[in-house]
């Protein structure tokens, strides 16, 4: 007995430092999480401007070349102002999402779509252009109807020398809707700013309040504390460095906080003339992704009051849920929802090795008709709802027990467990016709389809990479019979 009583203090002893491990060990995780909490949501909005930029400038620029189409066949016509001139300007604004297009002459004289007449000899964008430069101007009071508007324009040529100017204009409001804002489920402000500060439009939810023209820099005196992100740290910011950045086209991330919130802003160049975009979101917005698991933070702590043994339970539950979450992150393919390429194969190559797999299993290696050239003609935020609607369109189509998978750009590949040679053509049939339904509202014209390659377990290969293969083989069939069709794999004639 006095052996056991004097066990007593260091069990306790034990005990104690063991609580205290644990505590501290939480504190030390959950530390940790939460910075990591931090970088995602700042990765996040880095790569959604990034986006948005892309997208902004991809959009300008194809306005820039419509227009200069136009320019160019103007440029061949011996007299620029006639009569046939104008209706090919009116007919072409008619189509156009410019809300005015405008022929000027050598005087600055302007013809606009609208059937009004304007001298605009004044306007910077004009001088620039007949100088023989595109220009797109800062926010312009229009001489039309007073709104206020930015207007692309470019030199129209004859020969070798710039005869007029062809413009086009934006309502400053539609161009701010250039932007998706689908971030944070739109809860974010885009700001386009020229590289003085300056606004040009805006879009999404109003944190602060700007007007157009208005200086960016006006939202500065309202923080208390303005710190600039860089590889993890961080460093006071002023105005002074603020306006610096903007007018060397610098990106920077920002951390602005005054008495009740706190909020990131981005900005980077829009790789059109000088205008920068800003994005700026609530710190708790930015967060609110990962906030179920700061309330399991909050729930540990209170059952780590009730015993230890509560506590290495729920340490046990945190433990395996932050698993599993990180191992479905690292399995799954972010834009379609579906299993990743090294995920998908592995997962195929254990069921061929499984007892539970008997008669025949069928590969299907799907690809997009074309999809370089929805990327290029419709831009690559179409081509990820394309990509994200096959991959939900497959989850439809296939059994819960089947492996869907992305297996690269616009290449999928489906594994049917224990299935059969008619079950596999069915299948084939209804994925062509779940890709032809496929639609995007802001592209009404937009027609998707995708070539099938088909190859049969055990009857064509007795491995996963020869059944790859063999998929591939006939998916190249059907691409070479002109497309939108499946085909499945024939050993007499593709060997």
């Amino acid at each position: 007995m006095q052996k056991n009583k004097n066990l007593t203090p260091f069990y306790a002893v034990s005990f104690s430092a063991f609580i205290l491990f644990a505590v501290v060990s939480i504190f030390v995780f959950f530390n940790f999480y939460r910075q990591a909490i931090k970088e995602n949501a700042q990765d996040t909005i880095i790569e959604s401007v990034n986006r948005e930029q892309s997208h902004f400038a991809t959009t300008i620029e194809s306005q820039y070349e419509y227009l200069e189409g136009l320019a160019a066949y103007l440029g061949e016509n011996e007299n620029l102002i006639t009569e046939e001139s104008l209706q090919l300007v009116y007919n072409v604004a008619e189509k156009s999402s410019l809300s005015l297009i405008a022929l000027m002459d050598e005087e600055g004289m302007a013809y606009y779509s609208n059937g009004s007449i304007r001298d605009l000899s004044e306007r910077e964008y004009f001088q620039e252009s007949l100088a023989g430069a595109r220009s797109l101007s800062t926010p312009v009071v229009s001489k039309v109807d007073g709104s206020i508007r930015v207007v692309l324009s470019v030199p129209i040529i004859s020969g070798e020398s710039v005869i007029g100017v062809l413009g086009g204009s934006y309502d400053i409001h539609a161009l701010g809707d250039l932007l998706f804002n689908e971030l944070y489920d739109g809860n974010g402000q885009f700001i386009i700013l020229t590289d003085e500060g300056s606004v040009v439009s805006q879009s999404g939810t109003k944190l602060f309040s700007l007007d157009t023209d208005s200086s960016i820099f006006t939202i500065f005196t309202d923080f208390r504390s303005v710190t600039a992100v860089s590889d993890g740290s961080t460093s006071k910011y002023s105005v002074t460095a603020w306006k610096e950045d903007l007018a060397a086209e610098e990106t920077r991330l920002l951390t602005m906080t005054n008495a009740t919130d706190s909020y990131y802003c981005y900005f980077e160049p829009l790789s059109v003339s000088d205008w920068m975009l800003c994005y700026i979101v609530s710190i708790d917005d930015a967060h609110a992704s990962y906030g179920q698991f700061t309330l399991y933070e909050t729930r540990l702590f209170q059952v780590l009051a009730a015993g230890l043994l509560i506590l290495v339970l729920i340490l046990v539950l945190v433990t395996f849920r932050k698993q599993k979450n990180l191992v479905h992150f690292a399995e799954t393919d972010a834009l379609t929802g579906i299993n990743n390429k090294k995920t998908a194969e592995e997962y195929i190559k254990q069921w061929l090795a499984d007892e539970a797999c008997y008669g025949t299993q069928v590969f299907l290696m799907l690809d997009i008709d074309l999809f370089k050239h929805i990327n290029d003609g419709y831009g690559h935020a179409v081509g990820d709802i394309v990509l994200s609607a096959v991959g939900n369109g497959l989850k439809e189509v296939f059994r819960e027990s089947d492996i869907i998978g992305r297996l690269g750009g616009d290449e999928f590949g489906i594994f049917m467990k224990n299935a059969t040679p008619e079950a596999a053509v069915e299948r084939a049939e209804m994925v062509c016709q779940m890709v032809r339904s496929i639609k995007v509202d802001s592209e009404p014209t937009l027609s998707v389809s995708c070539s099938i390659g088909v190859a049969l377990f055990p009857q064509h290969a007795k491995n996963f990479m020869d059944l790859y293969q063999k998929a591939d083989k006939a998916l190249y069939i059907s691409k070479n019979s002109g497309r939108d069709q499946y085909t499945l794999y024939d050993i007499r004639t593709m060997e």
